[in-house]
């Protein structure tokens, strides 16, 4: 089975149609295949993630977004059994460890979603008759690269904390270790999260991570 780019919550091959195998750590053998991506299925993806920023994602509100980010929490815990034999194989590590991080990733967006609407700003103290005072923004749309060891858990405190903050995400994940987040996605997707608000692009790190981070719509890495 080959795994494509999951953008704007939908499933895309990548423009090439190339494929790189998904290796089994414990005997070395294929089992899997995701999408060989380049600048192409990047700029694909960040165009989804701006069009969110600037529509349904970025204009929700904070209470709004919270509940959202709560659900795709709870879905997670619901899923977590599925996630962690994805990155027991993904990732070769033990299964007890993978359940470890695929109950952690829930937990990260269990703690954001609670941290959406406090993230206030400050007035600061000035000369008399003048009001100074601090917003917080979301930076926009965000690029994530992620490492192979914890998908699971080096997701959810970046992607999870990028999408509290309103931002829209883009991530390329170690080509060894996709498989999680790319279920992940799809869960979110599933219990509504707005589409091109959270993108996953697959593929060498001096491809497809190379063009992630050059991309001039990239706001935040």
């Amino acid at each position: 089975m080959t795994q494509k780019n999951f953008i704007a919550n939908q499933w895309v091959a990548a423009a090439t149609g190339e494929t790189i195998p998904v290796l089994n750590p414990s005997d070395g053998k294929p089992f899997e295949s995701i999408a060989r991506s380049g600048e192409a299925d990047v700029d694909r993806a960040v165009q989804a993630a701006r069009q969110a920023f600037e529509g349904e994602w970025g204009q929700m509100a904070p209470a709004v977004r919270s509940r959202l980010l709560m659900k795709i929490a709870f879905a997670l815990l619901d899923r977590q059994e599925e996630l962690a034999q994805l990155e027991s194989a993904d990732t070769g590590k033990p299964i007890k460890q993978a359940r470890a991080d695929a109950a952690a990733v829930a937990r990260y967006f269990e703690f954001y979603a609670g941290a959406v609407d406090k993230l206030h700003g400050e007035t600061i103290p000035y000369t008399p008759g003048f009001t100074v005072l601090t917003v917080r923004e979301a930076h926009g749309v965000t690029g994530h690269i992620v490492p192979w060891n914890y998908p699971l858990q080096i997701f959810g405190r970046s992607v999870g904390a990028a999408l509290a903050a309103g931002n829209a995400c883009v991530v390329k994940p170690a080509e060894d270790a996709c498989l999680s987040l790319l279920k992940l996605a799809e869960i979110a997707a599933e219990v509504g999260l707005p589409a091109g608000a959270l993108n996953i692009v697959t593929g060498y790190g001096h491809e497809a991570g190379a063009a992630l981070s050059a991309h001039p719509g990239i706001d935040h890495i």
